[in-house]
């Protein structure tokens, strides 16, 4: 008898599996709406949408350092219906800025694959003499105290890579937090401060524009569409670098299956091609690992940060 319950279980389990998806999905963006991550989260959607036929609702839950979108998704049952596109910030910085952080990204979070990279830059006002990061750090360890440097919130990518930088070429400057690009750059043009690190498809319109330059991309690759642009060195400890990815993410409990459907639907979608012009607008580049070797990726990245953390004392920058 015991066996037959069991047999029943499992085919009702496979055939919900089947099914899937038979009603809307929610995909949480734990970011501002109009940003670049919203942007490609808004972009996947319209694509997942016809793939999988079903309605995919965008929800953008932004600040608290990304937790109240993180926790909205785990309240949420492990069926594939709520779907959650993050960076690092969620899954790796957090466990180590912030204090009781109410989740584990490691227990209670499957990753469905790491979409795309997350390239960075440093941007100064349009005025300043400067045309490189190495001739913007030579000016500070002449002029220490003179220079503030925006980013965009406390404790990211960003912050990490800028606290780390200063640190370890012992630079005397002012690092300014900001809640999203738009304000940073509105002081940046208007002189309140010198430069700012950003995320290249926040603040590339400002770029092209000509209301603010770039100095320098913060990786040893160069970018495909700024390629004269100063990189950095690779195994340099004093390089200023600033690496971040954008991951798509499940409950964990979520069936394998609907892990690997999704995992093959999306990797499809970012290939076509107006979705890989979108992202090459914005200066990313498709990664598409698969979930497990997404796992691996993350679990690096969680120890790289903790690292970064422990020699960085964010308080006091």
């Amino acid at each position: 008898m015991r066996s037959l319950v069991v047999g029943v279980a499992l085919c009702s389990a496979a055939a919900a599996h089947a099914a899937w998806p038979d009603r809307p999905i929610r995909l949480v963006v734990p970011f501002p709406a109009g940003g670049s991550y919203d942007i490609v989260g808004r972009a996947l959607a319209q694509k997942l949408e016809k793939r999988l036929g079903q309605p995919i609702v965008v929800e953008n839950i932004s600040g608290g350092a990304t937790v109240p979108g993180v926790m909205s998704v785990l309240k949420d049952n492990a069926d594939g219906y709520t779907l959650l596109l993050t960076s690092d910030g969620s899954l790796n910085i957090n466990p180590h800025t912030v204090k009781g952080l109410r989740y584990n990204p490691d227990t209670e979070l499957t990753p469905v694959t790491i979409v795309n990279t997350v390239p960075h830059w440093i941007v100064a006002r349009a005025d300043r003499k400067e045309t490189s990061l190495t001739e913007l750090k030579a000016y500070i360890q002449k002029n220490p105290g003179k220079v503030s440097i925006s980013i965009n919130a406390v404790g990211g990518a960003a912050h990490l890579g800028l606290a780390n930088w200063k640190q370890q070429n012992k630079l005397d400057f002012a690092i300014v937090p900001y809640r999203g690009s738009p304000p940073a750059m509105a002081d940046l043009i208007g002189g309140q401060t010198d430069a700012h690190v950003d995320v290249i498809g926040s603040s590339v319109a400002y770029v092209t524009s000509g209301k603010v330059k770039p100095l320098a991309t913060l990786q040893v690759e160069p970018v495909k569409q700024f390629p004269k642009l100063e990189t950095q060195k690779a195994n340099d400890k004093n390089a200023l670098m600033v690496r971040a990815n954008l991951a798509l993410m499940v409950k964990t409990g979520t069936p394998q299956a609907i892990v690997d459907r999704l995992y093959q639907e999306v990797k499809v979608s970012v290939g076509e091609a107006d979705f890989a012009a979108r992202l090459e607008s914005l200066a990313y580049e498709p990664l598409l690992t698969p979930p497990a070797e997404a796992r691996k990726f993350l679990h690096a990245e969680t120890a790289r940060y903790g690292a970064i953390a422990k020699f960085v004392n964010l308080e006091a920058n």
